[in-house]
C-alpha cells in the first residue's frame, strides 16, 4: 500500500479545484457511458454498512468541527 498525498497540499488543492470546476456535471457529461454495475453494488455495500453502524451504535455521533 503507497502513500496518500497530502489532501491539503497545493498540487492537490488545485487538482480538485480543476475537477471541480472542468469536470464535475459538466454539459460535456455523456449519459451513455458505460456504468461499472458490481463497483457500484460494492460502493453501496459500503455506505450502507456505516450507515448502519452509526445508527446502531450505542452513543451518538459527536461532530466536531
Amino acid at each position: 500500500m503507497g502513500v496518500a498525498p497530502d489532501p491539503n497540499s497545493p498540487e492537490q488543492k488545485k487538482i480538485f479545484k480543476d475537477w471541480l470546476t472542468q469536470r464535475y456535471h459538466a454539459p460535456s457529461d455523456d449519459l451513455d457511458q458505460p456504468v461499472d454495475l458490481s463497483a457500484a453494488a460494492r460502493y453501496e455495500e459500503i455506505v450502507r454498512g456505516l450507515a448502519i453502524s452509526v445508527a446502531d451504535d450505542a452513543q451518538r455521533p459527536q461532530w466536531k468541527a
